[in-house]
């Protein structure tokens, strides 16, 4: 009876009595065809966008009975190598020069597993599709540092650095800030575009909110260096709803676009249509004044308080509303 063959690594099963004289080189030859899919090594030029492992019946040359298979070559469009549709596993050193095409790893006739350009994949098949080992792998830990190229995606569960609380930073760049945010572990601060924050977060540049935002437990401080930056609310149509001019010391309410606050806070009510006062004043406490004025006390008219009842002539009046009700506030011509 002749020999057979072995559906994994083509090694020659050989038949009781057969094989007078060369049994010492078959045996060998399974021998080295079982070492190669231990340890073995090949490198495989791809010739064509459909090309296969070769694979030969006892023979100790062909390329899909080793353990490790280096691609090398240059893409000239998708491709697809393959091996024989049997079970076996790989550890597969892509090289070739890809380009913008794709390469895949298959079974013949099979589903076919995708090689990252410039990487090493451990691989092993069921006869029907190739299977990435670390495409589902289960849990992973490492020791030394772990340099990722390609994309990462945490889909499926948490995320945690730092479990144990350790005085370990986190940096993510930008495409031209080193900073782009910077997790100070030591001091327990979060900074943007900077690598010592020194507050719990700590922006360098602009902050831009489309939700809510909720101060709750602390104060709040806008130009803490004192530096001439302005700081503007907007209403629904007026622009200048709130506008604190920084480089006069002044506070704007409704001012024009543009415009600078008249005084230390200016009012300015510009609807001709508004049907609302510039101020309304509600005090609940009823033994205490509206309004409180301090100033300089003189008897003439030399102060902005003056006790003099003869500096000027009735000019007019100022209408004013007191609980609903028009009134009118007379003022006087200076003498």
């Amino acid at each position: 009876m002749a020999s057979t063959y072995s559906s994994t690594l083509n090694l020659e099963l050989q038949t009781t009595g057969e094989n007078s004289g060369t049994w010492g080189t078959i045996t060998n030859n399974n021998l080295q065809k079982l070492e190669s899919a231990i340890k073995g090594y090949v490198s495989v030029a791809i010739a064509s966008t459909s090309d296969s492992l070769t694979a030969s019946d006892g023979s100790t040359t062909d390329e899909q009975s080793n353990a490790i298979v280096k691609l090398t070559g240059t893409l000239t469009g998708n491709t697809t190598m393959q091996c024989e549709a049997v079970e076996n596993w790989y550890i597969v050193d892509n090289a070739a020069t890809m380009g913008t095409y794709t390469l895949g790893f298959k079974p013949a006739g099979g589903t076919a597993a995708s090689l990252v350009s410039a990487s090493k994949h451990l691989m092993y098949t069921d006869g029907s599709t190739m299977f990435d080992v670390l495409d589902d792998a289960g849990n992973i830990t490492a020791n030394g540092t772990l340099d990722v190229s390609g994309n990462v995606n945490f889909n499926g569960g948490t995320f945690t650095f730092n479990e144990a609380g350790a005085d370990l930073d986190a940096r993510f760049e930008g495409s031209s800030d080193a900073n782009l945010i910077y997790l100070d572990a030591g001091n327990d601060r979060i900074g943007i575009k900077t690598a010592s924050p020194s507050t719990e977060l700590h922006v360098v540049g602009g902050v831009k909110a489309t939700g809510n935002i909720d101060f709750d437990g602390g104060t709040f401080t806008f130009n803490d260096t004192q530096a001439d930056l302005d700081f503007r609310i907007e209403g629904d149509a007026d622009e200048y709803l709130f506008f604190t001019d920084a480089g006069r010391d002044r506070v704007g309410i409704g001012i024009p676009s543009g415009a600078a606050p008249g005084g230390k806070l200016e009012i300015d009510q510009s609807s001709t249509t508004g049907a609302i006062p510039c101020l309304e004043l509600d005090q609940a406490d009823t033994d205490q004044p509206f309004i409180k004025f301090d100033g300089d006390s003189q008897s003439d008219t030399s102060g902005n308080i003056t006790t003099d009842t003869s500096i000027g002539d009735l000019t007019g009046y100022i209408r004013i509303d007191v609980e609903g009700t028009a009134r009118w506030i007379a003022f006087y011509a200076t003498s």
